[in-house]
């Protein structure tokens, strides 16, 4: 019988099962294999589209920050007594006198509130007592060098001179959610003032002594302070110190606000405005914003003022001379001031304007001022008419504005010769040599045209370049940004009153000139925050028409200058 050789059944059993199963790990592993190559093509196609949404999501990042810039400035330019008061809790009192407020939803559901309200709440440091008062305040510096020779007045006092302009300190309380009170305090070039007064006993008789003293050119004053009382519906009713809203800049005048550190010639330098800036009244009135279509928006103050008034401010000066007796002068000089506070003046004089906001990067609006400009010791009445076009138009980040003035004040020849006629003279001189002293009393009207006009337009653009962020100069700021800034601005002034001279009560020289001036002015200023700027500027003046020009007041045909400046608001 012939033998088997072979495995056992279970044997084969075992061994064909073994068999069954290597291949299925091998069908596993071939399919584990497509599988993982099938999800890494998946994961990378995940992550490319990961990559792809954030890309949309920093452009739609860089798009919210730039509609965040617009709405800024759209507050920035509807702040003031031009937009709608903040209407916030009264725990959470919103700086009713800052230039800005909060959102334009939030902003178009409030009363008005006054320019010099700080850029925005929840953008700037503040500080608060309990939950009711918020304290703020703005101010800036300047260097200034230029071409004009020895021996001239310049603006700083020198050709090369360093100016503390001014500090404001600002105060801003919810009384109630209906109730709110805003005040400005005023240092401008004020480095220290002293008063001294004493009394002491000297052999013969009593020594009485007073004396006051300060830095040159230096100023203290209440800029604003009223109470507005809501009426709800976006409409309210203020009354205090205001300012007169004829055109833009006079409501929008903060340093911090603005790309260039020297103040139009319009507003300050060579006024077409009846008061230079900063410009206020003691008065009341109704503030407010109306809705327009779906967007747009209508923002309107009212104001009846006490009004800019002829005043007298005395001068008093001693002469020596090298011959002959040494010269005590009184000098009485006649200008327009800001009317009475002490109730001494009745009002005589009404404030207005009207701004449209077709959308958020848009305004335009007119203005106007009318009020006696004669005081009450002559006999005559006159009156000062003014009107202002003024807008601000940006277009991603262009950016335009601009202010257009005409003022007239009415019969400028009668008032010279009514002043001549209240005064009797406008100088004499009294006093023996032998008595080493030699005094004058001087009277002068000044300041007045007949017909002034004039305009400035501002043209600039909010560069963000990416380099910046990443400089020295960016670095841990959230959005810096460079200001190319250009401005062309230009005032006639059409029978200006250059000299006056009256006796026995009758004029005897009446002297009127037309003067025009323009100037251009190129600059940058880099703001590393809303709040900060550092501003370099290029300027020229050139005389149009008249001896020498405006400002600054010296007998030359044109002047070049470099200004360097610094503001912050806090």
């Amino acid at each position: 019988m012939r033998p088997r050789f072979g495995l056992g059944r279970p044997v084969l059993v075992a061994v064909r099962l073994f068999c069954r199963l290597t291949v299925l790990l091998l069908f596993a592993a071939c399919a584990q294999a497509v599988a993982s190559e099938t999800d890494q093509k998946a994961i990378q196609e995940r992550i490319a589209a990961l990559e792809r949404r954030l890309e949309e999501q920093a452009r739609e990042i860089e798009r919210l920050r730039a509609e965040q810039q617009q709405l800024l400035e759209r507050l920035d330019l509807t702040a003031g007594a031009n937009s709608p008061l903040v209407a916030e809790p009264a725990s959470v009192p919103v700086p009713i006198g800052a230039r800005s407020s909060t959102s334009p939803v939030t902003a178009q559901q409030q009363p008005p509130q006054t320019n010099e309200q700080k850029k925005n709440v929840a953008q700037r440091p503040t500080w608060a007592k309990g939950d009711r008062v918020v304290l703020g305040g703005y101010g800036s510096f300047r260097f200034e060098a230029n071409n004009i020779g020895g021996g001239n007045f310049v603006p700083s006092g020198a050709a090369k001179s360093l100016t503390f302009r001014r500090f404001v300190l600002t105060t801003d309380a919810g009384i109630s959610d209906r109730l709110k009170f805003h005040s400005e305090l005023e240092f401008e070039r004020l480095l220290e003032l002293k008063l001294e007064r004493d009394v002491s006993r000297e052999s013969g008789g009593t020594r009485f002594r007073q004396a006051a003293g300060g830095n040159t050119g230096a100023e203290l004053g209440l800029e604003q302070l009223w109470l507005q009382y809501d009426l709800g519906h976006e409409q309210a009713i203020r009354a205090g110190i205001v300012l007169p809203p004829l055109g833009r800049f006079n409501i929008l005048h903060d340093d911090d606000y603005w790309d260039l550190p020297r103040r139009t010639l319009v507003d300050r330098d060579a006024p077409v405005v009846p008061k230079d800036v900063a410009w206020r009244e003691l008065g009341a009135g109704v503030v407010g914003s109306l809705g327009v279509g779906s967007t747009a928006k209508l923002n309107y103050l009212f104001y009846v003022l006490n009004g800019t008034r002829l005043q007298f401010n005395l001068e008093h000066s001693l002469a020596t001379r090298s011959s002959g007796p040494s010269r005590q002068t009184l000098n009485a000089s006649l200008g327009l001031e800001a009317g009475a506070a002490d109730g001494t003046q009745n009002a005589g004089a009404v404030a207005w304007r009207v701004a449209l906001e077709p959308t958020l990067a848009a305004e335009l609006a007119v203005s106007g001022y009318h009020g006696r400009y004669t005081p009450s010791f002559i006999s005559t009445r006159k009156w000062v008419n003014a009107f202002g076009l003024d807008g601000k138009w940006r277009i991603h980040q262009f950016e335009v504005e601009g202010e257009a003035i005409y003022t007239s004040f009415s019969d400028l020849g009668r008032v010279a010769q009514a002043v001549a006629a209240s005064v009797l003279q406008s100088s004499a001189v009294n006093g023996q040599a032998s008595t080493g002293l030699e005094n004058a009393v001087s009277v002068e009207l000044g300041g007045l045209a007949q017909r002034r006009s004039g305009f400035w337009t501002d043209f600039k653009y909010h560069w963000r370049p990416a380099f910046l962020r990443k400089s020295i100069l960016g670095r841990g700021f959230e959005d810096p940004q460079l200001i190319p800034i250009v401005r062309y601005e230009r005032v006639w002034l059409r029978g200006n009153l250059e000299a006056l001279d009256f006796a026995g009560g009758a004029v005897t020289n009446l002297e009127v000139s037309n003067r025009e001036q323009g100037r251009i002015s190129l600059g940058v200023n880099y703001r590393p925050a809303q709040q900060v700027g550092f501003q370099f500027a290029y300027e020229h003046n050139q005389r149009h028409n008249g001896e020498g020009l405006i400002f600054p007041r010296v007998l030359v045909n044109s002047s070049d200058g470099f200004l360097m400046g610094m503001t912050f608001s806090f």
